[in-house]
């Protein structure tokens, strides 16, 4: 193939978030939604929830209120709840002094001086933290913290109601929390919630899958809440992209070659995503790459290719226990409901293994669940047919 064509094809692949409007695909209804809670409520926290590469970052891009100050907050220092709070803080308070705003740059660069003032002075005693020593029957116990939370807290409100007040509204967006445990996004939303549920601060966060799913939980409880309801106010589900979404968002990336991969070659691709953007992206590059000789791009070149890619991947880092085989031989042809697989198995395997299995499973990546229904990742039929 031509260098400049493939050169052109692989950057066109590469996954990344986007916030150009002619390559979105199927978002519409969602950015339309969550642009309403932007511009309608009046306060709250609110999660945008998928599976990791579904695109939760390309739709909070999308998100802007006419009637609010935006505020997009990329959560990067993670090691602990009080240095992910520090981190806001920071990031917050960069944003801030580009307002030019002079009470509000005041307030933006003691902040700012306080974190790097707690970082250095931490930094000072060894491996990044802070330390306080006592002594108990003789021997030294060390106490490790970052942050005074507390000043920290006061910085926050204290930057939030200038914000507030200067701009009537103000949007703020938390981006990769959905990296974290369920526990440790919980934990830290938990300790923001007092900052940010303020009138006239509306808040998105992405979040896991499966944080939406025990909200759902929650929510059909009677005469009970549980800990997602008081920190959420709503939630958004981002569906997996269909096949044609899938096909689509490939070929308006690749607008100058439309014909370089063959339309049932790319509804091999669709499939292999299993509807997920970053999977459908990741593996076209691969493809091309591997197959860098070739023009154009067939059904039987995809499927070659996927089977060897699959086998390289997984074939000394994956392998199988019985009752995962069992589960697998019930579910590889046949798509069933949680209950109706424990049904089958019930006289080999017990109800609870099952269900303990199926979740493991479902947590990495080798069955899906969509609408109650398991079905077998393709990507590990891929790499059961290449064995």
């Amino acid at each position: 193939m031509d260098e400049k064509k493939l050169k052109y094809i692989i950057e066109a692949l590469f996954d990344k978030p986007i916030d150009n409007g002619d390559l979105l695909v199927d978002r519409e209804k969602e950015i339309e939604h969550l642009n309403k809670i932007a511009y309608f409520q009046p306060m709250g926290i609110f999660g945008v929830c998928g599976e990791t590469g579904v695109g939760k970052t390309t739709t909070l891009n999308f998100i802007n209120s006419e009637n609010a100050k935006r505020f997009y907050v990329l959560i990067t220092e993670k090691d602990s709840k009080e240095v992910i709070i520090g981190d806001f803080l920071y990031k917050l308070s960069n944003l801030a002094l580009g307002l030019k705003k002079k009470e509000i740059n005041k307030v933006a660069n003691e902040a700012r001086e306080f974190i790097l003032t707690e970082m250095s002075q931490s930094t000072s005693y060894g491996a990044g933290l802070s330390v306080s020593a006592s002594f108990s029957y003789g021997k030294s116990t060390v106490s490790k913290k970052r942050f005074n939370i507390y000043t920290v807290k006061d910085y926050l409100d204290e930057l939030l109601a200038l914000l507030v007040k200067e701009y009537g509204k103000i949007l703020v967006i938390i981006d990769e929390l959905d990296k974290e445990k369920k526990e440790e996004v919980l934990n830290i939303l938990d300790s923001l919630k007092s900052v940010l549920f303020k009138d006239n601060i509306v808040t998105f966060v992405s979040l896991p899958f499966s944080i939406y799913r025990e909200y759902s939980n929650d929510r059909m409880r009677w005469n009970e809440s549980g800990n997602l309801e008081n920190i959420f106010r709503d939630m958004i589900f981002l569906d997996p992209l269909t096949v044609e979404d899938i096909k689509r968002m490939i070929l308006k990336r690749i607008k100058e070659y439309p014909d370089y991969f063959e339309m049932d070659a790319l509804d091999e691709i669709a499939a292999f995503s299993d509807g997920n953007p970053r999977d459908a992206l990741w593996i076209a590059q691969q493809i091309a790459i591997i197959n860098s000789d070739k023009d154009k791009i067939s059904k039987e070149v995809v499927k070659g290719s996927i089977k060897e890619i699959m086998a390289k991947g997984l074939e000394k880092t994956w392998s199988f226990t019985e009752i995962q085989k069992t589960i697998l031989q019930e579910l590889i042809n046949n798509p069933l409901e949680k209950s109706e697989l424990v049904k089958r198995l019930e006289k080999k395997i017990k109800r609870q293994t099952v269900y303990t299995y199926v979740k493991r499973m479902i947590d990495d990546g080798v069955l899906t669940e969509n609408n109650g229904v398991l079905r077998v990742s393709t990507k590990i039929k891929y790499y059961i047919e290449s064995l």
